[in-house]
């Protein structure tokens, strides 16, 4: 890596670690004399690079997990052979999983219901303009001292 990469990534530590903190971006670009637009970007640099190593980790554990199946079943399956119900229960049960993770599963239909069944529809939430502003609502609903 050369001096110039080197002290892009150093940037993007930095900004990233401010607007951790809470910075703005003009905070930011203020704090490492670089502009608002550069402060942004060296925080969604670093950002998109910590996504990636996330996204292939994440890769990398899923085929650890789908190895430790397999281990499991051809473990239990020596078992499974000799009539062990336990083991075959155990087999399904891993089955079942290495189906989830590769995503075999149908999708499921998650609706509102009623206590009887029955789906709800339009439901929602519906946000009714006030007739006071903020500070209005502030004054008159803030919690009274008893005291």
């Amino acid at each position: 890596m050369d001096k110039k990469n080197i002290k892009a990534k150093e940037l993007q530590r930095k900004a990233l670690e401010l607007r951790t903190l809470g910075l703005s971006y003009q905070q930011i670009g203020d704090q490492l004399s670089v502009s608002k637009t550069a402060a942004f970007k060296s925080v969604a640099k670093a950002l998109s690079e910590i996504e990636e190593e996330t996204r292939q980790l994440a890769k990398l554990n899923k085929t650890l997990d789908l190895q430790r199946l397999d281990w499991i079943i051809r473990e239990a399956m020596k078992l499974a052979l000799k009539g062990d119900l336990q083991a075959m229960d155990r087999i399904m049960k891993a089955i079942d999983q290495r189906a989830k993770i590769y995503g075999f599963e149908a999708p499921k239909k998650i609706a509102h219901t009623t206590p009887d069944g029955e789906e709800l529809v339009n439901q929602g939430v519906v946000v009714v303009p006030s007739p006071m502003d903020l500070e209005q609502w502030l004054i008159q609903y803030q919690p009274k001292d008893d005291a």
